[in-house]
């Protein structure tokens, strides 16, 4: 008998995920008590904390520009020390840009070193962004980052985009599982040396939706729509190697007859398929189904990214109740997404485990399909409504077409 049920939503390697993901906020939890953490700078420090953040980053900008920095906006630098030491060991620092400083970033305008003070804000004022501008937290102070994050998070900062850059692999890994996305629109161009956290109205509606960031070229890490069989073929391969390879499940439990009923979500890491979900609609709900993973990306956040990409798409297509099962000992992953128990919903079992239905209420999006939209947007390829399809782009032929002389 298969290990998980294989119309369940939680897998074993979701749960691990879960399980890994709680571990790390736990420990973070445990370091944040160890550091201290303040925006009081003392200039005579400045040099100090510089010579020894050059050494591991490279060059930084001179003492006296970070001390002006300071002085327009002390929430701008902040020093972190390990609890009982009376002199900072480690800083963050951020620019925070007004909306002339966020263009004049990604225009390459803007003086990395030496900071306009145009574009920058002083305390009272709310910025457009916030670039992560240079960070040097040597082994337990990286605790303190989560501190001033959350310093960001309150309102005078909620609506401004955080941003950052990243020249590394070992970056890249770290912005995505602080939840950053790879790559900027700004005035219709892809920037892909950013990465950012969107905040703000604007940027929500110009970022691309959570189920369409995947291109080969551009961003070959993301989440696309199948719309082939090349891709069925890649979704058949991840849940075999995870559920036939793994778990021992019977050939036809995996593949039930309901594939070719819905609509599967396909996750790359550099061009390279790692996961997938399935998710079926009904008339006042959807069913999100068979979440794998490979077993050796199971550290990225691919699990985490592909829920809520499902749950993106099911509010593009106007749902607002998503239906699912889960192993009573995989709920809290799922309820981290907002999933609750079902009402009077009783647990049940198969395949020697019990299990329970879950509800997870949801708003459609602002932009959600329905019969008031242009009729080539209901035409267009599943997951793709967000750009023209190929019966937009027939239209331009139709006047040569021999068929438009008869």
């Amino acid at each position: 008998m298969p290990t998980t049920p294989q119309n369940s939503l939680s897998k074993p390697n979701a749960s691990a995920l879960a399980a890994e993901a709680a571990q790390e906020a736990e420990r973070m939890r445990r370091a944040s008590a160890l550091v201290t953490v303040t925006n009081h700078l003392d200039p005579a420090d400045v040099p100090r904390l510089l010579e020894a953040a050059g050494k591991a980053i490279g060059q930084l900008a001179k003492p006296e520009t970070v001390i002006r920095i300071s002085e327009k906006n002390p929430d701008a630098i902040w020093l972190f020390a390990r609890r009982g030491r009376a002199r900072p060991e480690g800083f963050m620092s951020a620019l925070l840009l007004n909306e002339a400083g966020r263009s004049a970033l990604f225009d390459g305008d803007l003086n990395l070193l030496d900071p306009q003070d145009e574009y920058l804000v002083s305390q009272h004022e709310r910025p457009a962004a916030i670039y992560v501008w240079a960070s040097f937290t040597p082994g337990v102070l990286a605790a303190g980052i989560n501190r001033v994050m959350d310093r960001f998070d309150s309102p005078h900062y909620a609506d401004a985009d955080v941003i950052s850059t990243s020249f590394t692999v070992r970056g890249h890994r770290a912005m995505v599982r602080r939840g950053f996305e790879h790559g900027v629109w700004h005035e219709g161009r892809f920037l892909d040396g950013f990465y950012m956290i969107p905040r703000r109205r604007k940027t929500l509606a110009e970022r691309l939706p959570r189920y369409a960031t995947y291109d080969p070229v551009l961003r070959p890490t993301g989440i696309r729509v199948v719309n082939g069989f090349d891709d069925v073929m890649r979704v058949a391969a991840i849940r075999s190697a995870v559920y036939i390879g793994e778990q021992f499940c019977p050939f036809d439990e995996e593949f039930d007859g309901n594939d070719l009923a819905a609509t599967h979500l396909l996750a790359f890491i550099e061009n390279e398929p790692v996961g997938c979900m399935r998710i079926r609609f009904f008339a006042d709900f959807a069913k999100m189904e068979r979440l794998a993973v490979r077993k050796e990306f199971r550290r990225s956040r691919t699990a985490f990214d592909l829920v809520r990409a499902s749950v993106a798409l099911c509010k593009e297509k106007g749902y607002r109740r998503i239906y699912g099962h889960a192993r009573e000992d995989y709920l809290p992953f799922w309820q981290s997404f907002g999933f609750k128990l079902k009402e009077n919903g009783a647990p049940f079992s198969f395949s020697d485990h019990v299990f329970v239905e879950m509800l997870d209420d949801i708003e459609p999006s602002s932009t959600a399909l329905s019969l008031k939209d242009d009729p080539y947007r209901l035409i267009r390829p599943e997951g793709s409504w967000h750009k023209p399809g190929p019966l937009e782009r027939s239209v331009a032929r139709q006047h040569d077409h021999p068929a438009a002389h008869a």
